[in-house]
């Protein structure tokens, strides 16, 4: 189970260095503070954006509580995937964790890119279905494996990601109230880093 979809650029699995470049040089760079939102519930989504720096929280109100449904760092490339496809209001909300800055990239620029050069519809596809991948598998975790195997799971693949993310969100991420997270917790040496509380 990983914490985040690591839809990274620098990382996918085909050859579109050229593109990946093409896309940041249309982009605009933004500065977010921490506790500040670049998506908010019901804001058209007209663009994706990269995470240059920081790291991002989605989360989606249920039931007046709220549910965080995933995390974006350094390298990876976020949006609310169902607005900004169907051109809907959002369903989530993604608040910067830390001081970020990002490359915004909007849809019309994309739609020129991508006429232009139709390689952008393959990787688009590339980054989906990997997404698509993760979230059910993320969904067969949760309902097979315990929370303290999934925390585990999680702090072996990626400590540092953990270690920048407030404890109550890694909860909720998990489906578990604070103090169990806490109690899980002991069991585990702390990442160099040091935890955010």
């Amino acid at each position: 189970m990983t914490i985040n979809p690591n839809n990274k650029l620098t990382e996918s699995e085909n050859n579109f260095s050229e593109l990946i470049q093409n896309l940041k040089e249309l982009g605009r760079t933004a500065s977010i503070e921490k506790g500040k939102a670049i998506i908010t519930e019901g804001q058209k989504v007209d663009f994706v954006f990269l995470v240059e720096k920081g790291c991002f929280r989605a989360f989606r109100w249920v039931d007046n509580e709220e549910v965080t449904i995933g995390f974006s760092f350094h390298g990876d490339m976020d949006t609310c995937p169902y607005a900004f496809i169907n051109q809907t209001p959002s369903t989530d909300t993604i608040e910067a964790l830390t001081d970020s800055k990002v490359i915004k990239i909007y849809r019309g620029d994309i739609d020129e890119l991508q006429r232009k050069n139709p390689e952008l519809g393959k990787f688009t596809q590339s980054l989906l279905s990997h997404y698509i991948e993760i979230l059910i598998q993320r969904n067969i975790d949760l309902r097979i494996k315990s929370a303290e195997e999934l925390y585990k799971e999680l702090h072996k693949r990626q400590p540092h990601e953990v270690a920048q993310i407030p404890l109550m969100y890694i909860a909720s991420y998990l489906g578990i109230t604070k103090e169990r997270l806490s109690r899980i917790r002991k069991n585990f040496k702390p990442v160099d880093l040091g935890q955010m509380r």
